[in-house]
């Protein structure tokens, strides 16, 4: 370049700082126009993207982080056009000419075919140097013409390896990682990630394009991890979103293919946890879903491979605690609010799919536990929950942490579930319920309680299911294992809505929750009793009609009891809602002894049903009467 050049292009740089000095300048006063350069130029160009100068690098701290390139301004259709599509046309058209003048001097044996590949490599640095000094001033097109060499580069190795059997296999193998190499060390120094990409997917692709040698499965695990770690590094530290995922794409895909099942089981391992946990890291602190998408359904996928043929199971179990350790890392930042989203600091929450690795993640660790000793584990069922359950608990509540929280008590709810059978499962669920609300007292927590609600719902299945449809004929009534069960389950919801649940600072559902809990212990006081009493008439020795009437007499007789305790209770503390749920049994009642009781009762037990009618609704007429005359003051009836 001579000196008249160098000048020209330093008057156009100051031509344009001035006009862009001048607007910020015009943009403060209305209807003001910035002023025009003065600076003559013959030979200046319009100033469209592609031919703005590139402004001087600026020195930044070693610490600061790569900032950003700003997005290229939209171009005309026009200068898509002259600009990209010229480009990418002119590009082809030099590759494919390259690879029709070696087939063609091939078929026509014009040179050796030493020379046809010596001279493609020629072409291809030929073609990268103007690129390289072309892209200065014209970036999109110096960065084409870049590539358009190393393409050309490529192709001339991969043709005397594979075509003309100049090179060896592997040699050809080395020879197009070189290339890949040292096209990402370029794609790194002038920031394009279009090269970046085509370096990883040359580099990572070579194998395959050379054929793969399956008794080399230990060779192409560390040829491609040398590759992805360099590649990896180059897109992790400029932010390359594309080229990471084709890196995490290639160092999975291609190697499972050729190496999961035929490599050493340790190289295997090694490979999948490296690999695996530095792209869940790199996924989860850039947000990119696809990295950490395939970087997890690989890192896994490696470790299943490796577990069928690793001797030592306790390897296993390491592996999937080290790609577990970035998800729990991005779980206990404290700048991520893990299941809303934190009004009060500003902290975003979890999408569904970072809840989803997390949620994913205990349950494979599980599956790395169990790899232990699996026979020793089956035979004691809970124990992998219970493993699993202990770490997380420590983390939910050491702080704040409930996700953290929500898989511990699941898993140890899970593992008391799995140990336990029958009437035993429902005791432990309700040990459980006290626990989870106990806590939340003692911790000054509101989570608990909605863990409490799930076990207690967990222990009613199992209550009215399994337990219930295996009861033993000779379990006696009211005091048998079921029936104490049944008891224990009535209390425990009774203690919950006393107050054991504890109250939420915004308590806008905590009336309807506690309702439902008193619900839930009058209903299984009421019904319970009634089956019990059924129970007992007919365990005894008894004939069938003698039974049948003394228990619909006794279930008459319950419900009317416990209508007049519901209706002086709810007068006692004062409680419509008792009152009102103490007459709708009492109506119950009545239906059954006018429509049931008279007409299938004995003479004798027919006398007694209506008889205990007659004097419990005495009784509640009676009390009714009397908070009348409490509230009016009056020793006489009022009257209408």
């Amino acid at each position: 370049m001579t000196n008249g050049d160098r000048i020209e292009q330093l008057e156009a740089r100051v031509a344009r700082l001035e006009e862009l000095l001048a607007g910020r300048r015009g943009s403060g006063a209305a209807g003001q126009q910035p002023p025009k350069s003065q600076v003559p130029s013959s030979r200046q160009e319009p100033p469209l993207a592609s031919s703005a100068p590139h402004p001087e690098p600026v020195s930044r701290a070693p610490s600061a982080p790569l900032p950003r390139r700003p997005a290229a301004p939209l171009l005309s259709s026009e200068q898509w056009i002259g600009q990209r599509a010229l480009l990418a046309i002119g590009v082809t058209a030099l590759i494919l000419a390259a690879g029709y003048l070696l087939r063609l001097s091939f078929d026509r044996g014009w040179i050796s075919p030493i020379m046809r590949c010596i001279g493609g490599v020629v072409v291809g640095c030929i073609v990268g140097t103007i690129g390289w000094r072309f892209q200065p001033r014209y970036r999109t097109y110096g960065a084409a013409l870049i590539g358009c060499g190393a393409a050309i580069i490529y192709l001339s190795v991969w043709a005397a390896a594979r075509l003309y059997g100049v090179l060896p296999p592997t040699t050809g193998i080395v020879g197009l990682a070189l290339v890949s190499v040292a096209l990402a060390m370029i794609a790194y120094a002038i920031d394009v990630e279009a090269l970046g990409t085509t370096a990883a997917l040359g580099a990572l692709f070579a194998p395959l394009l050379l054929g793969r040698d399956y008794g080399n499965a230990d060779l192409l695990l560390l040829y491609l991890a040398c590759m992805a770690a360099g590649l990896g590094l180059v897109a992790a530290r400029r932010r390359w979103r594309q080229t990471m995922c084709v890196v995490a794409l290639s160092v999975f895909g291609v190697a499972y293919a050729g190496s999961a099942d035929r490599g050493n089981p340790w190289g295997v391992l090694l490979y999948g946890v490296l690999g695996g946990s530095t792209g869940i890291y790199v996924g989860f602190r850039e947000d990119w879903w696809e990295t950490r998408f395939l970087s997890f359904t690989g890192g896994w996928t490696f470790v299943a491979a490796a577990a069928r043929h690793l001797p030592h199971s306790w390897a296993v179990l390491a592996g999937g605690l080290v790609l577990a350790a970035p998800v729990w890392w991005y779980a206990l930042r404290p700048d991520r609010a893990a299941l809303r989203q934190d009004t009060a600091s500003g902290r975003p929450a979890w999408s569904p799919g970072e809840a989803f690795y997390f949620l994913l993640t205990p349950l494979l660790v599980g599956w790395a536990v169990h790899q232990l000793a699996p026979q020793w584990f089956d035979a004691r069922r809970g124990l992998v929950a219970l493993v699993v359950a202990i770490p997380y608990l420590i983390a939910g509540y050491q702080g704040p942490r409930y996700i953290f929280a929500i898989v511990g008590a699941a898993a140890l709810d899970l593992a008391g579930w799995q140990h336990w059978n029958g009437v035993p499962r429902v005791w432990t669920m309700l040990g459980l319920v006290l626990l989870w609300s106990a806590l939340d007292h003692r911790l000054n927590r509101e989570d608990g309680r909605w863990y409490a609600l799930l076990t207690l719902w967990a222990a009613l299945q199992q209550l009215f299911g399994d337990a219930l449809t295996h009861r033993p004929s000779t379990d006696p009534a009211f005091t048998g294992q079921w029936p104490l069960a049944e008891w224990g389950t009535g209390i425990v919801a009774a203690v919950l809505a006393a107050g054991l649940w504890r109250r939420s600072q915004s308590p806008a559902g905590d009336p309807f929750i506690r309702g439902i809990l008193w619900s839930l212990a009058g209903a299984i006081a009421l019904f319970g009793v009634t089956g019990e009493i059924r129970r007992y008439f007919a365990l005894r020795p008894l004939s069938a009609e003698t039974a049948s009437l003394a228990s619909g007499l006794a279930v008459s007789a319950w419900w009317l009891m416990f209508a007049a305790a519901l209706v002086g209770l709810g007068f006692q503390r004062r409680l419509q809602p008792a009152r009102v749920a103490g007459l709708s049994v009492a109506g119950l009642a009545v239906i059954k002894v006018l429509f049931f009781d008279l007409a299938s009762l004995d003479a004798l037990y027919r006398v007694g049903s209506v008889f205990i009618l007659g004097l419990v609704s005495l009784l509640l007429a009676y009390l009714y009467h009397r908070q009348n005359r409490a509230q009016n003051g009056s020793p006489r009836e009022m009257t209408s």
